[in-house]
């Protein structure tokens, strides 16, 4: 059971992924909206998801990206201490992952679908 999150929002979300959400959120000390957690085949198509995106395993969610760029910086400083090597900054959102069948120690730009 997450500490920060309810059971709705870590729905289908393997305990790695939310053990490490709750750890980043502690250390931020502010609240993470998942604006997309687990999705299913259809709901990835429907808004555009890569064709392997992990959150069709349960590995990834989408957090609500601060406005403030100081607090973006502390969310991702946060979600690497928690352990996540895989975080991808977009224009709406923080994507976070632990999926180790992907490149691993990597940050990068993406843009909200």
């Amino acid at each position: 059971m997450a500490k920060f999150f309810s059971d709705e929002e870590t729905k289908g979300l393997v305990p790695e992924l939310v053990e490490k959400l709750d750890r980043a959120r502690e250390l931020c000390g502010f609240p993470f909206v998942i604006t997309s957690g687990f999705r299913t085949p259809e709901e990835n198509e429907r808004i555009g998801g890569a064709k392997e995106s992990s959150h069709l395993k349960g590995m990834a969610a989408d957090i609500r990206r601060p406005l403030d760029v100081d607090l973006v910086f502390r969310m991702c400083w946060a979600a690497g201490l928690a352990g996540f090597r895989r975080i991808e900054i977009c224009d709406r959102h923080i994507h976070l992952d632990v999926d180790a069948e992907k490149t691993q120690d990597i940050m990068w730009f993406g843009k909200s679908r």
